[in-house]
């Protein structure tokens, strides 16, 4: 018998979720997870008891779908949380629609029924809108757009449980759960050792909503995952700087790596547990490549918050890169 991850009440969902989930946008031969090995990682996160897992149409153009349906398919008596998303249409099933399918109520309810029939069910627990930042959705001055009224409808339908953002950016997304018409918020890269452009507006939204918050891309492209002091020193010689690798960033990397050494704390666990000791953060959705990988992130969220006097070093670690 597995010991158990705490669960928290994901906002105003009312779905109790582990703290640690399972995000799949690697799975499949195109992102570099073989099927076989994406069935045996999704047993194994369902054995441990990780009940949260995050999909989209676009994730291996719908073979992540598939997968977690047929994992679920035979494991009737787990309850599982799934959320999905409606975007980037061209790797959907209405790719010739053109951006007409973004505003158009019977392509956004194929997108969504598809969804619902590669993952067995026929109920979809959260809907997340992939990208709201696009002008493709044509949101009005009143942050309103055709999407988010179908998706109430869905919601009222009971076809859908919940209704979700899912961003690799902050601004936007924090400007529309202002809103207060959004149950849940995942934003990748939004908060983690590096950066946590989260905090500043999309939290405090969170919290006078009662606004699930979940953090995706909790490795930063794996740079997070594990001491990497051969890839810090060539990017530093490279100069292939890009918006999350710069010369601050890559400052913090090697102070991490440090740290990670000092406090015999692996990089992936400092960095989902740095996650974790944020309170206003209710889930992290780690991606795994493998049943191991799973695991330490499983036993990562077993221990929870970080000790006071590591979350100290790391203060000092960001303090010391925003003076630079």
């Amino acid at each position: 018998m597995h010991e158990t991850i705490e669960k928290v009440s994901l906002g105003r969902t009312g779905y109790d979720v582990t703290r640690i989930a399972l995000g799949t946008y690697r799975f499949t031969n195109e992102f570099g997870v073989p099927r076989s090995d994406a069935l045996a990682l999704l047993n194994s996160a369902i054995s441990l008891g990780i009940n949260y897992m995050d999909t989209a149409p676009s994730y291996g153009n719908g073979e992540s779908e598939e997968l977690i349906g047929r994992v679920l398919r035979n494991n009737p008596n787990n309850r599982i949380f799934i959320s999905s998303k409606v975007g980037l249409l061209q790797r959907s099933i209405v790719p010739f629609s053109g951006d007409e399918a973004y505003v158009s109520e019977d392509c956004i309810r194929r997108v969504v029924e598809h969804s619902l029939w590669l993952l067995q069910r026929d109920h979809l627990d959260m809907l997340f809108i992939h990208s709201p930042e696009e002008e493709i959705w044509r949101w009005d001055d009143k942050l309103d757009a055709p999407v988010l009224r179908v998706l109430e409808k869905l919601r009222d339908e009971k076809i859908i449980g919940a209704i979700g953002l899912g961003s690799n950016s902050a601004e936007f997304p924090s400007r529309l759960a202002e809103t207060g018409r959004f149950d849940v918020v995942e934003i990748a890269n939004g908060y983690t050792l590096l950066q946590q452009p989260i905090e500043k507006r999309l939290l405090p939204a969170a919290q006078r909503h009662d606004i699930g918050i979940v953090a995706g891309g909790p490795f930063c492209d794996g740079m997070l995952a594990k001491v990497q002091y051969e890839k810090l020193e060539e990017f530093k010689r490279s100069g292939r700087y890009n918006s999350l690798l710069n010369e601050r960033t890559l400052a913090m990397l090697g102070d991490y790596y440090r740290l990670s050494d000092e406090s015999e704390i692996s990089m992936n666990e400092l960095s989902l547990r740095y996650i974790l000791s944020n309170p206003a953060i209710h889930t992290v959705i780690p991606g795994a490549q493998n049943p191991d990988e799973v695991e330490k992130n499983y036993r990562a969220g077993l221990k929870g918050p970080l000790p006071d006097d590591v979350l100290e070093e790391i203060g000092k670690i960001q303090r010391k890169a925003a003076s630079l």
